[in-house]
């Protein structure tokens, strides 16, 4: 019996996140610490768009830092939505530094998932 520790390797997991309140943020942040203390070799994707945005928009997020975190020490992908960029008049520079943009974040999700990704639905 093979007795190495899952470390994640080979585990992707894509998340939707688009709520403004801070409770769903809480429980993002959370659903990623325990993910990746666990499987910290994830490759992991947080598909931010709509009312979402707040959480990476760099002058109203409390999360900065565990983000930055989650991307600089684990395989994590933090994307926004052009389209929700584009509505909510913000640009990319707007973002977290680590912040990376998607055309449209429904495709991006679609996409994953026929990739073999699994699917999660952050928030509360």
């Amino acid at each position: 019996m093979d007795r190495t520790p899952d470390r994640g390797k080979g585990h992707r997991v894509i998340f939707q996140f688009v709520s403004p309140d801070e409770a769903s943020q809480q429980a993002l942040i959370s659903n990623l610490k325990n993910l990746l203390a666990i499987w910290p070799e994830a490759e992991v994707e947080v598909v931010v768009h709509g009312p979402g945005i707040d959480l990476i928009t760099a002058s109203k997020t409390r999360y900065a830092q565990p983000l930055q975190q989650f991307v600089d020490h684990h395989a994590v992908r933090i994307v926004v939505c052009e389209n929700s960029l584009r509505s909510k008049q913000l640009t990319l520079e707007d973002m977290l530094p680590s912040v990376e943009t998607v055309p449209v974040a429904i495709i991006e999700l679609i996409l994953k998932q026929e990739q073999g990704w699994a699917y999660i639905k952050a928030g509360v």
